[in-house]
């Protein structure tokens, strides 16, 4: 498929946004400071666990469709040294079947004095995979993965369109497109092959935090799009996700998927393990 291709595929999932008609708006600092802010989002947000309601949708060329409702605790691990989350997920309810002795484990495990904690709780969510309908190998369903593309660090791997007015449910907004022109690539498929990724940004334009993160994958069989929405949470006075849209195309069959997250809390992780983030 061309560029222009994945373009329209990746507007076509945010369908309450606009963009307003004209030229560009320049804007030189603009994107100084959204990297700044993607910068302190990374080193400064607090280990965090929410709620987060999941529906899933397959639908095969094929076949009989099939849909998935589940509830998890989901946790994001701030790791000492390191930028960005850690995120893991633990589902609870499967199709309103409560499954047994799971509540707050994860938190529970990161929250005790055990040296192993994080390897333990990782090898949990791993296993809530499972529960994933169709046949994708799903490597950008986390809420801030899109952020990574915005860290200055990354900036010589980036090329970023002038930025444009628009609109997210009412509220102004500059957004502005970026790709990943060469590797190594910040996402990798299952068999450690480079993806290069597109998307595209909106954000207040006056202080550079971002509102929407849109990012788009493909490789030689499947293609996938993120949408994450944030809001500033009202107890924790930061940005947090409040909703995650998929869409995953390849041969055979269409994931769809919708995760929103509520009741956001703080904590301390008190393992002194020593652990990496893991590639995506």
């Amino acid at each position: 498929g061309s560029p222009f291709s994945v373009g329209c595929l990746l507007l076509a999932m945010a369908g309450s946004a606009s963009v307003l008609a004209g030229a560009a708006q320049t804007d030189a600092g603009l994107l100084d400071r959204v990297q700044a802010f993607a910068e302190r989002y990374q080193r400064d947000a607090p280990s965090l666990v929410a709620e987060v309601h999941y529906r899933q949708n397959v639908t095969p060329t094929r076949g009989i469709p099939q849909h998935r409702e589940m509830t998890s605790e989901l946790v994001m691990v701030r790791l000492p040294g390191s930028g960005g989350w850690v995120t893991l997920r633990d589902v609870l309810v499967v199709d309103k079947r409560r499954l047994r002795d799971r509540e707050e484990r994860l938190l529970k495990l990161l929250q005790s004095p055990q040296p192993d904690a994080l390897a333990r709780a990782s090898e949990l969510a791993r296993e809530s995979a499972r529960f994933n309908l169709g046949r994708i190998t799903r490597t950008i369903n986390v809420p801030d993965v899109a952020i990574e593309y915005l860290l200055p660090q990354h900036a010589g791997r980036m090329q970023f369109d002038a930025p444009r007015d628009g609109t997210i449910d009412g509220v102004a907004v500059a957004m502005f497109r970026f790709r990943e022109v060469r590797g190594p690539s910040i996402v990798r498929d299952p068999r450690g092959a480079g993806l290069l990724a597109e998307g595209r940004v909106s954000v207040d334009r006056a202080s550079g935090e971002i509102v929407r993160t849109e990012l788009m994958l493909r490789d030689r069989n499947s293609t996938g799009t993120n949408v994450v929405d944030f809001r500033v949470d009202p107890r924790l006075s930061i940005r947090v996700p409040v909703k995650m849209t998929e869409r995953y195309v390849m041969r055979g069959e269409t994931v769809e998927a919708v995760a929103t997250y509520t009741n956001f809390r703080s904590f301390t992780v008190a393992t002194t393990e020593k652990l990496a983030k893991p590639p995506q």
